[in-house]
């Protein structure tokens, strides 16, 4: 990965990319680009209006492309190295993105573009499916492997990296804990949740947009609209926790966050990814599944001692570099 410098395009909104790339943003020849927002206050409310989400839905505001030489200030020591961009999907959205990338290929003679799901194909707009954009890049890659097979994409798992959290850790301390949107879960969500409980595990759910009827009281669940967890509060709940709870979207298969927040903390991970078995991260000390018929080992969580997970050090953002150094 030495032979090249990269820059991430990633998602401000997400507190999770600026815990995750903090440290891979310190090397010399890696820049992690969190949204695009100029530091005058004048400029920046006339970059908000040109660049409102809102407003573009219905049309393209134009000059937009006056904006891009601000995006990414190109500041590497060594400039003799090719440069990889490595984009967040989410940006493929807007059609100024997609412009973008085509203007870093004229700019940066000799790049690499290269776009990232993190995220199932279904929940892009078209306009930043696969097969729409896949004339702007060099490599495509995904999490998710029914997604990589059907897309012809490359698959890589979601990059994760421990986190250095100075705030105290007041969270409670359970046996089992969970956060994610209700999404098309909740059923599965509250089953697994009356298992746990009745085995006598303490639980903590962290619930999202939940909907009647499936917005059921239970003790440990807590629900919230629209309000997501902090991450870094996220961190110390998982700090806090034995096992960490993933239940899957359906049609979901790849491994998600869950997966990389239990190993990078020595975590049991509790999970109905029944595909995770085929997984080369899958090691049977450290996760259970859940049976299709919804059944659990409450005695193996029960027993289950936290301790370092030898997959930690294979999930990290630099890792993912050298994967996609390899393919390119």
């Amino acid at each position: 990965m030495d032979r090249y410098n990269f820059v991430f395009f990633l998602e401000s909104f997400f507190e999770y990319n600026r815990v995750i790339y903090e440290k891979i943003g310190k090397r010399k020849n890696v820049r992690s680009v969190m949204g695009f927002y100029p530091d005058n206050k004048i400029l920046k409310i006339l970059f908000q209006l040109q660049h409102s989400e809102t407003t573009n839905k219905y049309f393209s505001i134009p000059c937009k492309s006056l904006w891009f030489d601000t995006y990414f200030k190109n500041d590497f020591e060594d400039q003799s190295k090719p440069i990889v961009f490595i984009f967040d999907a989410r940006w493929l959205a807007y059609d100024y993105m997609r412009d973008y990338a085509g203007w870093l290929r004229q700019r940066y003679p000799g790049c690499k573009l290269v776009i990232n799901y993190i995220d199932l194909v279904k929940t892009w707009p078209d306009c930043a499916k696969p097969d729409a954009i896949r004339h702007l890049f060099d490599l495509l890659v995904t999490y998710d492997k029914d997604d990589a097979e059907k897309y012809n994409m490359l698959c890589h798992p979601t990059v994760y990296e421990e986190a250095i959290i100075d705030k105290p850790n007041e969270t409670p301390v359970t046996d089992v804990f969970f956060v994610g949107g209700a999404k098309n879960r909740m059923k599965t969500i509250l089953e697994t949740y009356d298992t746990l409980e009745k085995a006598g595990l303490n639980c903590y759910f962290y619930v999202m947009d939940a909907r009647p009827p499936y917005k059921q009281e239970r003790r440990g669940i807590h629900y919230f609209d629209d309000i997501w967890l902090p991450y870094e509060k996220c961190i110390q709940f998982v700090q806090n926790t034995k096992c960490v709870l993933e239940i899957m979207q359906q049609g979901a298969k790849g491994e998600t966050l869950r997966v990389w927040e239990a190993i990078t903390y020595g975590k049991m991970l509790l999970t109905n990814n029944q595909s995770i078995k085929d997984s080369k991260y899958y090691n049977p000390d450290y996760i259970s599944v859940i049976s299709k018929d919804g059944e659990i080992d409450v005695e193996k969580i029960k027993n289950f001692e936290c301790k370092p997970n030898p997959f930690k050090d294979q999930i990290t953002p630099e890792k993912f570099l050298e994967f996609i150094a390899t393919k390119l």
